[in-house]
């Protein structure tokens, strides 16, 4: 089976049986946690404990470009610099990759979508992330292991596609897609702003946070509920006209990816998101 969206904490512990079992090199777990506001606390993570076999990639300096006035706190990388790290991690060959963070959050799920925006396809979510993992009984390590065989793929197609922040400036009149924010409710309506220089949103986006996505334990609610929230929000807008953003194009992919689950696929992402938009002293913001 080839997983693509999320897969659960239990056929993830299947797959590393087998995996085991049958010798082959066809497994690539990457653990991506991060934290906004404390750069390593990911790495201290990964080094008290970790799903056994996981490599561990510093998000700030793989995932995400390098951040300056105006392209938002994490940019889209080189995606062709990106695509030579993801290989030489080993990616690739027909793996099967899964990436988690600590769970609930919008790094895995920002890997994610950057891999498929590499053009790489065979990689997927851990529902719930280590949090979902790390339950009790399911073995968790601290040694690190070897490093896998370069992997290569044909990045020649794009499977996602970043929106730019000149194309929401034209939307202002042109109308041409729904901006959706995955911000916390209250950042969205200009309150307890505590990330950005400026509060507010785009003007015409709605807002949906990413947690909405997900059950009271953190992992995401089944397909067919996600599905319907989903539609019943963007009303008779089609699903390629949908852009997410959030802060900086990281929670905004908790929304692409429950998008993804539930079969709706073609939405964008607007990887510079708000703290893009607002070092633009000409773009307008809207405050209720």
């Amino acid at each position: 089976m080839i997983y693509t969206t999320l897969i659960s904490p239990a056929e993830l512990h299947t797959l590393i049986l087998n995996h085991k079992a049958s010798q082959e090199d066809n497994l690539l777990i990457i653990d991506c946690q991060c934290n906004l506001t404390d750069r390593m606390l990911g790495k201290r993570n990964y080094d008290n404990a970790h799903i056994p076999g996981s490599l561990f990639i510093d998000f700030d300096e793989i995932v995400s470009g390098k951040a300056s006035l105006g392209t938002g706190r994490h940019p889209l990388p080189d995606r062709q610099t990106f695509i030579d790290e993801m290989q030489k991690l080993g990616v690739g060959n027909n793996r099967q990759v899964i990436v988690y963070d600590q769970g609930g959050l919008g790094f895995a799920p920002r890997l994610w979508w950057q891999l498929r925006w590499a053009g790489y396809e065979k990689v997927a979510v851990l529902d719930g992330g280590f949090k979902a993992w790390n339950n009790g009984w399911r073995p968790i390590s601290t040694e690190v292991p070897s490093a896998k065989t370069k992997g290569s793929w044909d990045s020649s197609v794009f499977l996602e596609t970043p929106i730019e922040m000149v194309s929401l400036q034209r939307n202002l009149t042109e109308k041409k897609y729904l901006v959706v924010d995955a911000r916390p409710t209250s950042r969205f309506h200009g309150e307890n702003e505590v990330l950005d220089h400026k509060a507010g949103h785009i003007p015409g986006s709605l807002t949906r946070c990413g947690s909405l996505n997900l059950d009271e334990t953190g992992k995401f609610k089944p397909a067919p509920v996600l599905r319907k929230e989903w539609l019943d929000l963007i009303g008779s807008w089609s699903v390629n006209q949908v852009v997410n953003s959030c802060g900086s194009g990281v929670n905004a992919c908790l929304n692409l990816l429950a998008m993804a689950y539930c079969g709706l696929y073609g939405a964008k992402l607007y990887p510079g998101s708000w703290s893009q938009w607002i070092d633009d002293p000409t773009n307008p913001i809207e405050v209720p």
